[in-house]
């Protein structure tokens, strides 16, 4: 019986399909020795395996023992070929091409598009180096020169679109070569980030045995909305009347997915707007005159930016700041993950440390109450539970 479908096409080498875990057995011809990778996004806030919902295209590298790269898959949704949305999608590689009696490190790197297509949007991009050695692998993020005063001397990441989404490797788990072809699914990712040993990531292939591996994947790319309201007359904030942006250090990417410290780059917003409430009782997004009088307006803006690392005691991470247009003062300056970190709170029954909660959440939303022209109180909210936490005294500058 069997209970493989073969793909090949844009594909560097077979790509293998369970139809049936259930039905393994030994004796079957069409399960050959190797090792048989799978995949895993379940380091999310759902805590559920949103791999093939999510994840558009791999890149999976496998080196051996000296770090050398020794095998690669490419995999890519294109159309209506959606082989990564497969329920038990799986990798194979036969001992022909991983010599058996050898450990092997494997590395992945997700994104919702393939790299050339990613590449030729508009926006900043994510480039990957790779000399063929796992020390070589490294994860760019785009940016440019300075061109505002509002840069302050800063590089700045290109804004004119979202980011695609990255996925890094988070951690490997695999079996001991196995005599029987049995199935485990998927292992579930639990422990909270962290730099595994490498001996934990190493996967060994034996002769005549089948290993089976699990990449969990981490994402990377983050995304917050931010609302700007004011509490006291006359409430008619509109977008343009303040800048709004993220200043970090974090848009380089090492092998192990940890940020390699270089100059900070400034990340504006992608897409920002006004909405206004008018006296017949409507919302709507402002982008024209209208003859109902309007009661307030509100600021939105969406922003995009890589990995957010809560820093060490001591040390300073990225900054939130919010700048008035009018008078140059900057009427906001805050810790982005000190203040994205509380919505951890949310999540009590899980104890998640801040880390282990800004790798997991990567969809964010801040509303500000202005009054005057400070602000007042921030609201961290937590969409999915109809949450939020109050905080009051922000930090101006």
């Amino acid at each position: 019986m069997r209970f493989f479908k073969k793909y090949t096409a844009a594909i560097l080498a077979p790509i293998l399909f369970f139809s049936s875990c259930t039905m393994m057995r030994e004796d079957l011809p069409d399960c050959p020795y190797g090792l048989y990778v799978k995949f895993s996004y379940d380091y999310n806030i759902q805590r559920a395996d949103m791999f093939k919902d999510h994840v558009g295209h791999i890149c999976l590298n496998v080196y051996d023992e000296s770090g050398k790269k020794v095998a690669q898959r490419i995999i890519t949704n294109n159309g209506t070929e959606n082989p990564l949305g497969a329920y038990g999608f799986t990798v194979y590689f036969p001992n022909e091409e991983l010599k058996p009696g050898h450990s092997y490190r494997l590395q992945a790197v997700g994104m919702q598009k393939d790299w050339d297509t990613a590449l030729s949007l508009p926006g900043a991009k994510y480039r990957r180096s790779d000399d063929g050695n796992i020390a070589d692998h490294h994860i760019k993020l785009d940016h440019k020169q300075p061109e505002t005063d509002l840069d302050c001397g800063h590089n700045h990441v290109d804004n004119s679109a979202p980011l695609d989404t990255l996925w890094h490797t988070l951690k490997v788990t695999s079996t001991l070569p196995l005599d029987k072809l049995e199935d485990p699914g998927v292992h579930p990712t639990r422990k909270p980030y962290s730099i595994y040993p490498i001996e934990e990531q190493l996967v060994r292939v034996d002769p005549e045995k089948y290993t089976f591996a699990t990449v969990s994947l981490i994402r990377d790319t983050k995304h917050l909305n931010i609302t700007l309201r004011q509490i006291d007359d006359p409430a008619n904030i509109r977008h343009d009347d303040f800048e709004v942006f993220i200043v970090d250090d974090n848009t380089h990417l090492d092998t192990n997915n940890e940020i390699v410290k270089e100059a900070p780059v400034h990340y504006n917003p992608y897409a920002s707007w006004t909405t206004r409430f008018l006296s017949d009782g409507t919302v709507d997004v402002e982008t024209e005159a209208t003859t109902e009088e309007v009661m307030q307006r509100t600021a939105h803006y969406d922003l995009m930016f890589n990995r957010v690392m809560y820093p060490e005691k001591g040390k300073e991470g990225g900054r939130l700041l919010i700048k008035n247009k009018t008078n140059g003062k900057t009427v906001a300056d805050i810790s982005l993950p000190h203040i994205l970190a509380e919505g951890h709170t949310a999540y009590e029954m899980y104890n998640y440390g801040h880390q282990e909660y800004l790798d997991r959440e990567h969809d964010y939303r801040l509303d500000f109450l202005l009054k005057g022209d400070t602000w007042s109180s921030v609201y961290v909210v937590i969409n999915v539970l109809s949450w939020n936490v109050r905080i009051d005294n922000i930090e101006i500058k």
